[in-house]
């Protein structure tokens, strides 16, 4: 199977506006009115206009603390870029995500491949923009330096822990990878039942204290605390890292005006390192470049989600 795809889809068919009214959730404009989301143009009292909102998050794949510290940079571009209103909504976990998005409290989400597949077979959403390293992500596999496990065929009958049970990077191609590269079924192959840190720095601190033998993360989260001295690489290190996927994407629920989700993904794709303050942007989200994403780009990750059992029905 080929893990990625490079769809040169363009995001012309994607039209140029910016979003469906989220009844209710809105702040209080002047009016007295709901303030709704970006491609609302109801009033409230005494003929004021409701303010435009756009409401984005992202899966929570590491501390909220370091989210709050990647996504307010990039908040505060969009919202000049855009000349609207962005207000960045974090969620409790990957599922929340997915659920908020179809359920419209939610416009653009930063979404890991098998969670834009979800969202895909939930509700339809569609893929805008992605970063180039996302064309060929990876996963790394990492054990403690005194578990005795030196290659992934060694986690057999060892504790392990995978990041969030959603997750692309820390979970479901890991899993894939395991039983298609090592013949270890995660289900039952390892001592007792896999761990879910939730979490792809929270895995990293399990395998270090030792509460599992080994654990697999996304290889940008674990270079990135290595590089930041976040991780004592004497106690833990990296044993395998896996084949390229696709992984990471800009979604947009179905129903958002096609000309806004243009207008977003065009903030994205027209984001330049040569820019000082884009450069700021794109160095906090791990990006060289942004390039157009396709609903074919994700192929390949939905059927690797119905292989392991992961995913039921679709299209």
């Amino acid at each position: 199977m080929t893990y990625s795809k490079t769809s040169a889809a363009t995001l012309g068919a994607i039209g140029l506006a910016l979003l469906v009214a989220l009844a209710g959730c809105g702040k209080k404009n002047e009016g007295g009115g709901s303030a709704g989301s970006a491609g609302s143009t109801g009033g409230g009292g005494g003929g004021t206009t409701t303010k435009k909102i756009i409401r984005v998050s992202g899966i929570p794949d590491e501390n909220p603390s370091e989210l709050q510290r990647k996504y307010q940079p990039m908040v505060d571009y969009l919202e000049k870029k855009l000349d609207t209103k962005v207000e960045y909504i974090p969620v409790t976990d990957y599922g929340a995500a997915v659920q908020a998005l179809s359920a419209g409290k939610l416009d653009f989400v930063w979404l890991g491949g098998f969670t834009h597949v979800q969202a895909r077979v939930m509700d339809g959403a569609v893929p805008l923009a992605m970063r180039d390293i996302d064309r060929d992500f990876k996963s790394v596999f990492i054990a403690g330096a005194d578990s005795g496990i030196k290659a992934p065929a060694d986690i057999k009958g060892k504790t392990f822990a995978f990041g969030s049970k959603s997750s692309t990077s820390g979970h479901l191609m890991p899993r894939h990878f395991l039983m298609s590269e090592f013949k270890i079924d995660a289900d039952k192959d390892l001592s007792g039942e896999a761990l879910f840190s939730g979490a792809h720095d929270a895995t990293v601190k399990m395998v270090e204290s030792g509460k599992v033998k080994a654990g697999a993360l996304n290889m940008e989260v674990w270079d990135r605390l290595v590089k930041e001295k976040k991780v004592d690489t004497a106690k833990v290190s990296v044993i395998w890292t896996t084949p390229g996927y696709v992984d990471y994407v800009w979604t947009a629920r179905k129903d958002v005006d096609p000309a806004i989700r243009e207008a977003f993904a065009k903030a994205f794709l027209e984001l330049d390192a040569s820019n000082p303050e884009h450069a700021a942007v794109m160095s906090l989200q791990g990006a060289k470049k942004y390039v157009p994403a396709a609903p074919a780009d994700f192929d390949a990750i939905e059927a690797v989600a119905k292989s392991t059992g992961l995913l039921s029905g679709g299209k």
